[in-house]
């Protein structure tokens, strides 16, 4: 009787377990998942359907790494300059070698130094796997070394002697922690370092003020600030104690989260931004264009066709299209017609790269843009005896991408004006990207390698040099070997300014006499803020960070200039205190002595076809796919639908918000067990019964 009483009793007790651990769950088992809302900025638009991992040696990791990870020195695009970051100076030993000199300050998470040897061991463990820090730079630098504790050293290549890229290699490089990564690369080797997932909360260690808290694939990601990290005396410590990333099922979903206060800092394309003011959500500007425009969008024709292969085919086509209607209606006034020598205008230090008297030469405006005129398109064909019926032009757009898809639409009508065969086909992603790694596509609208120090070369480099193909540049498929020698010859006047700007125009007359493809519009950087929760945001009233969307790695600063809303924010003073005019490199590379006179030989072409030979590239299309070509790197992010079942607890006290999301497979599986022994014991005591 006792041991039945005792069993019975067991069977209430293993059952009372096992309704208490269901309950509990939220806060037992995933208690790492609880964050207070007003102590979290939520951000939007870097994930989709999986979180990626903090791992850089994927060749794809979360762009969220760099709130972990620092660079030596950090580019800020909006005023041209650097910031020393893990480093604290850089000095030329001569034209050709650079030595950056790591701050003493700089430690790691767990407070071994941050030295030389990380610098030197992750560059090297980059050229053995192929991507990670540094990928690509070994076509520019001839090493990457310590010469002491805390001194890297830097050579560039001769040739091809690339200044851009020897910089930007040199100072914006991002190092790990050797004695982390050292024994699995030597352990398991370039399989084990490139599935090291680098997301245990208990092991991380990270050079930033920011680590891993809770990260799940298929979930979030969670970053907690370091109060104690090395730099919080040189660059303080940032507002938010969290940075969190949900995933959403698609753009609308993640769009509605920051429109319901649940989002803060937004990467996405939000259809007319202006309507949400009213909810204290903002851009940039506050009115039209809203955002800043980076690279340059382009209408890329297929010049392996040869119905493309006419210039007077490709003017004539600029001519035509409704660039004003298609910004307006179809980009919501996001961003103006771009320059037609694709220069961005809108960064003022970029505008001494234009001339009114060239542009004019070519038929354009004097500030350098085409003008849609049907009738001049019509006559350009006449003059040419080209009859555009026999020309079919399909101007491919991935579905769903509704602002490209519109435009390409209003694109065709003009042209079907002109009495071109024209259609807008909107395939699925991976079959438009097929077409291009294919070479079978007619058009399409695509992207450049963005901006940076190194504009409008870097423009010129992706879309004209002959060398590349898609995807790392030269998506149309030009031919024309006369402008290698100034695209190469660019880089290297760094330190002779005028030089360098007379090289440019002459590349800028070639791409208007050719004009292998037509610039259409700056493309919007993907930049909103929620002001419910956190204030202090960067925007055209208070510039002091540039507009950058929670995906780019440069956007690290930005936490550190927000504070609880109702409080007063203040920009970060280390900003302007530590930063260096890329103007004052140049000035400092010219006193390291002249390099080597650069010969250029300056050859006149009569216009010609252009034919381009074809080319078959396989390409393998992950999510997000970046292709990384000198200092240009060019990131798309293709929206994946992934079903998400979010949970949001509002707690009772004032200002207090909690976010969670139940993690329910562990505890299920042990009540089912818990379960399972209990309906054993009890139908044990029955058989006694009996």
């Amino acid at each position: 009787m006792v041991n039945r009483v005792v069993k019975s009793k067991l069977v209430e007790v293993i059952t009372f377990i096992a309704v208490v651990l269901m309950i509990a769950s939220p806060f037992y088992v995933v208690q790492s998942q609880y964050v207070p809302r007003e102590d979290t900025v939520f951000i939007i638009g870097v994930e989709w359907g999986t979180v990626r991992s903090m791992n850089p040696y994927t060749g794809n990791p979360t762009t969220l790494w760099g709130h972990a990870y620092l660079p030596l020195f950090t580019y800020s695009a909006l005023k041209d300059v650097w910031i020393p970051t893990l480093a604290e100076r850089y000095e030329f030993v001569d034209p050709y070698t650079l030595r950056i000199y790591i701050r003493a300050e700089a430690k790691w998470s767990d407070g071994k130094p941050i030295t030389a040897y990380d610098v030197e061991y992750t560059y090297f463990v980059t050229q053995q796997v192929g991507v990670g820090p540094g990928a690509g730079c070994q076509d520019y630098l001839e090493y990457i070394k310590a010469v002491g504790d805390k001194v890297v050293e830097t050579k560039m290549k001769e040739p091809p002697r690339n200044y851009y890229s020897f910089l930007s290699c040199s100072l914006n490089f991002w190092p790990l922690p050797k004695h982390v990564i050292q024994p699995i690369f030597e352990k398991e080797g370039k399989d084990g370092i490139t599935k090291w997932d680098n997301a245990d909360p208990a092991t991380q260690v990270v050079s930033g003020a920011y680590k891993i808290y809770y990260f799940s694939p298929t979930d979030r990601i969670i970053l907690v600030r370091l109060d104690d990290w090395w730099g919080k005396n040189i660059f303080g410590v940032p507002g938010p104690k969290y940075i969190a990333h949900l995933l959403y099922a698609d753009n609308a979903a993640a769009n509605a989260a920051l429109e319901a206060g649940d989002a803060d800092w937004a990467g996405t394309f939000i259809p007319e931004v202006w309507k949400l003011q009213a909810k204290g959500i903002y851009t940039w500007y506050k009115s039209a264009p809203y955002y800043v425009g980076a690279g340059v969008n382009f209408l890329y024709l297929n010049l392996k066709r040869p119905e493309f292969q006419n210039p007077a085919v490709r003017k004539a086509i600029a001519y035509a299209l409704p660039y004003k209607d298609m910004l307006e209606k179809a980009y919501f006034g996001y961003s103006p017609q771009a320059t037609g020598v694709g220069v961005n205008d809108l960064v003022e230090a970029y505008k001494k790269y234009l001339s009114s008297d060239l542009c004019t030469k070519y038929g354009l405006t004097p500030d350098c843009r085409f003008e849609t005129n049907i009738a001049k398109a019509k006559q350009i064909l006449q003059e040419a005896g080209i009859d555009p019926s026999k020309i079919s032009i399909e101007i491919a757009t991935p579905s769903g991408w509704s602002d490209w898809n519109m435009m390409a639409a209003m694109m065709a009508e003009a042209l079907r004006a002109v009495g071109f065969d024209a259609s807008a086909p909107t395939p699925d992603f991976t079959v438009w990207w097929d077409s291009l790694t294919k070479g079978t596509y007619s058009a399409v609208i695509g992207w450049d390698g963005g901006i940076g120090f190194d504009h409008p070369w870097g423009v010129y480099r992706y879309v004209l040099d002959p060398r590349l193909s898609f995807p790392s540049g030269n998506w149309e498929g030009y031919t024309n070997t006369e402008v290698i020698q100034y695209i190469d010859a660019i880089p290297q006047l760094m330190a002779e300014p005028e030089k360098q700007l007379s090289l440019i125009l002459k590349v800028q007359e070639i791409f208007l006499r050719d004009l292998p493809a037509i610039p259409l519009f700056y493309g919007a950087h993907w930049y909103a803020y929620n002001t419910k929760y956190w204030v202090g945001w960067p925007s055209q009233d208070n510039p002091w960070w540039w507009p950058t969307a929670p995906w780019d790695t440069q956007s690290w600063p930005i936490p550190f200039g927000l504070v609880k809303a109702g409080q007063t924010p203040k920009a970060p003073e280390w900003i302007d205190k530590l930063a260096v005019p890329t103007s004052k490199i140049v000035s400092d590379l010219a006193k390291a002595g002249a390099p080597v006179p650069v010969t250029v030989t300056v050859t006149q072409t009569v216009p010609t076809t252009v034919t381009a030979a074809p080319q078959t590239v396989t390409q393998t299309v992950p999510t997000t796919v970046t292709q990384t070509v000198g200092v240009a790197t060019v990131t798309m992010v293709s929206t994946s639908t992934v079903p998400t079942t979010v949970v949001s607890t509002v707690t009772a006290a004032p200002q207090t918000v909690t976010q969670t999301v139940t993690e329910w497979t562990t505890t299920i599986v042990l009540a089912v067990v818990l379960f399972i022994i209990g309906f054993v014991v009890s139908w044990f005591i029955k058989i006694k019964r009996k």
